[in-house]
């Protein structure tokens, strides 16, 4: 008692008391933290679960993907000549016929003028009957008979003018079609040059504009077949037209797609496979390569054990690699390619299932 009423008489013994009280405090759960992992057992390092897959020999198209712009061969933007309120616009999905009515304007005012014209015409052409006749007999001098010709051609070209506006107030689809998108509404005024709806044609052929590199372009001919997907399905393209003007060290390609199978909407963009060129060797999975940029590296398998070997790449479908530098009796190791990233030369694999590269 004597030896604390000493320590609590004292304010410096105190306050270090106090502290080292805190700092026991503070380190004796890290000390017992510290025991109970060093009690804890080290996890076991287990070997990486690989697919082995033999390879075979075989011929493999070399193929590279690129976007291509889908659109129907047939597709027309609608715009009127005239400036009018809008009438009637058919609904965008419609399905049109070829002469059916896909847009109108209110033409009340033109009627009205071209009927006005029209009874101007004819009064102008008993005019003209008339002067010939008066001419023929002398009555009128030849310069009158001149007058009354010009003022005669000039209503009917007055007419025939407002005749044809009035014409353009209806305007019918060119071709079987379906409305795509249509840019006004009824009730809107319609300026003359400015889109008002498009027509996307219903077939049977449709087209697909793809850029690809000069280098790329320059491997593909004219009436070859390759493959648009769409959704995971795919329809066969050919080769229309190869656009020799580069921009950006791009050419366009146009192919021909015959129907729409894969009920592709008009203007979509979609994957194109270009078959660029043929090779023959041993075909191996994408997912037993490793490439950076020291090279492609296939990954090969012996006695559970992964091995990188250096290989040469004659070309690729997206799905396999045609190589050489492999024996054809090898294992090769199947993984993802974030595991191919991971796997290191010597390091354990453990064999999940067998089988042979797949076409």
């Amino acid at each position: 008692m004597n030896l604390l009423s000493k320590i609590f008489k004292n304010s410096k013994l105190r306050k270090y008391s106090i502290i080292a009280l805190i700092i026991i405090a503070i380190l004796v759960p890290v000390i017992k933290r510290k025991i109970a992992i060093s009690r804890e057992k080290t996890p076991g390092l287990y070997p990486v679960a690989v697919n082995i897959v033999l390879p075979k020999k075989g011929v493999l198209k070399d193929q590279q993907t690129f976007l291509g712009f889908f659109k129907p061969e047939n597709q027309a933007a609608i715009s009127s000549r005239i400036s009018a309120r809008v009438s009637y616009i058919a609904e965008e999905g419609t399905l049109v016929k070829e002469g059916d009515v896909v847009l109108q304007l209110d033409t009340t005012d033109l009627a009205a003028n071209v009927d006005a014209l029209k009874i101007k015409k004819e009064n102008q052409e008993k005019v003209y009957n008339r002067d010939k006749i008066l001419f023929d007999n002398g009555a009128i001098s030849e310069e009158q008979l001149e007058n009354s010709q010009n003022l005669y051609y000039q209503a009917v070209s007055a007419y025939e003018s407002a005749a044809a506006q009035l014409s353009y107030g209806i305007i019918k689809a060119p071709f079987d079609s379906v409305v795509g998108k249509r840019y006004i509404q009824p009730g809107d005024t319609a300026i003359p040059g400015k889109v008002l709806l498009q027509l996307d044609g219903t077939g049977p052929d449709f087209e697909v504009y793809s850029d690809l590199p000069v280098e790329t372009a320059a491997k593909i001919k004219i009436g070859s077949e390759h493959q648009i997907v769409f959704n995971g399905g795919f329809q066969t393209a050919w080769v229309k037209a190869i656009v020799p003007a580069s921009a950006n060290n791009l050419m366009t390609v146009k192919l021909k797609v015959k129907g729409n199978k894969l009920n592709i909407p008009a203007s979509t963009y979609v994957d194109v496979h270009f078959y660029t060129s043929v090779t023959s060797g041993l075909i191996i999975p994408v997912n037993s390569v490793l490439h950076n940029m020291n090279g492609y590296f296939a990954l090969t398998i012996k006695d559970d054990t992964a091995h990188w070997v250096p290989v040469k790449v004659f070309g690729s479908d997206g799905v396999n690699y045609c190589v050489d530098g492999l024996p054809s009796n090898v294992k090769l190791g199947s993984v993802s390619e974030q595991q191919l990233l991971k796997i290191y030369e010597g390091q354990k694999v453990k064999t999940v299932r067998e089988g042979v590269t797949s076409d």
